[in-house]
């Protein structure tokens, strides 16, 4: 028998029916993503929940909220100002969008973007702060920085000194990772460079600059 004129084998055929069906999948995920766009809160929705927060950013002493600017971007406050991104505002709306429909880790590149500089033109500086602050993980199960700062500290968010503050925002990028008692000293060294950032910046004194980085950390 002339082998171009014979029937595809059964193991040809069952490829075939494979591929066929992996493309009618994929173009269906496909559409349903693009269906499904990244959705921030309706304005009024978000301001309420900005309110019902337990802390907010523009209460806090300066020198609290100076240390995750030092940690997240210290240029937010002169990109906010501009109406510029920052890599704080999208890590706000990443923990903002971390339990939507699509969740952000789904979502395409072009979505993120558009869903920061969504935020970026809505809300301002201090209400992005209020965001970042109350939704940030601190490892032990724990989210936002009042539940942090009673936990470690057994006092309330505003009563945080520089130090302990500039501890919080080095263990906030990665919590399980800085909380290992194997980086221990990796950790403590970010506290102090948050410290100094925080002195250039004018959070700080020269003089309390030298007093807090002699302060002891959690586990010492």
């Amino acid at each position: 028998m002339d082998r171009q004129n014979s029937p595809a084998s059964p193991r040809v055929a069952a490829r075939l029916v494979e591929t066929v069906l992996s493309i009618i999948l994929f173009l269906g995920l496909s559409s349903a993503t693009l269906a499904a766009p990244l959705v921030l809160p309706a304005n009024t929705a978000l301001q309420a929940r900005l309110a019902g927060y337990p802390i907010d950013a523009g209460s806090l002493p300066s020198a609290v909220t100076a240390a995750f600017v030092a940690q997240e971007d210290r240029y937010f406050w002169e990109r906010l100002e501009d109406r510029k991104t920052s890599t704080l505002t999208e890590a706000a709306t990443r923990l903002l969008l971390s339990e939507a429909t699509p969740a952000w880790s789904q979502a395409s590149p072009l979505e993120k973007k558009d869903a920061v500089e969504e935020v970026t033109k809505r809300l301002d500086a201090p209400d992005i702060l209020t965001l970042y602050l109350n939704l940030l993980p601190f490892g032990e199960e724990l989210t936002g920085l009042d539940a942090a700062a009673r936990h470690y500290f057994d006092h309330p968010a505003d009563k945080l000194s520089p130090a302990q503050s500039a501890w919080l925002a080095a263990i906030s990028r990665s919590p399980a990772l800085a909380l290992m008692p194997a980086n221990r000293d990796r950790t403590n060294t970010q506290r102090d460079y948050i410290l100094r950032e925080m002195a250039k910046s004018g959070a700080i004194t020269e003089e309390d600059l030298a007093d807090q980085l002699s302060v002891a950390v959690p586990g010492e």
